[in-house]
């Protein structure tokens, strides 16, 4: 636990949208419930806050996008996922007096459903805005692909660049590739 997060401004910043992502994936579910059977407001509504102070409490552990942390895409995705299924099943004891009080079959329900939420939200963040515009670099470029090129070099610096990357080319269809 990272005490020292608590007086980071960005580690707020970035703890906050996380733990409100978190919050909207757990009362989802809830939310989806209330309206076909009598699940009370109150309750979706405590077990989002539920979801958001878990969250913030589960970040005090770290965040790796706050201490420069670059974790492989899936091993974030799971890490995440499974955080909040935790949190999510940890809200669904709300109203609950004894364990025997909680409704298992609901809440486990209600925490698949926010895992999957996560990971979903989670692909789509990740997925780029226009896919016909991947960033490429020009010199790996295939004969035919259109790329966007932006430079800050010098005219003659590009005129250089330009004279080579022709020079290459003909050498390739000299070549026959």
């Amino acid at each position: 636990m990272k005490l020292s997060n608590l007086t980071n401004s960005l580690w707020w910043k970035d703890a906050a949208v996380r733990a409100t992502y978190t919050a909207l994936a757990i009362a989802l579910p809830y939310l989806g419930a209330s309206l076909l059977t009598e699940v009370p407001w109150v309750t979706v509504l405590l077990t989002a806050a539920l979801g958001f102070l878990a969250s913030i409490v589960t970040s005090l552990a770290g965040l790796p996008e706050v201490e420069g942390v670059h974790l492989p895409w899936w091993l974030a995705a799971l890490e995440r996922v499974v955080k909040t299924f935790a949190q999510s099943l940890a809200a669904g004891f709300i109203g609950a007096t004894l364990i025997t009080d909680v409704d298992w079959a609901f809440v486990l329900q209600a925490a698949f459903l926010a895992a999957l939420t996560s990971l979903v939200r989670l692909i789509l963040a990740t997925l780029p805005a226009d896919p016909s515009r991947t960033p490429l670099d020009a010199g790996e470029a295939k004969a035919g692909t259109v790329v966007n090129i932006t430079t800050l070099a010098t005219p003659s610096e590009i005129e250089a660049t330009v004279a080579d990357a022709v020079a290459a080319q003909k050498r390739r269809y000299l070549r026959g590739d």
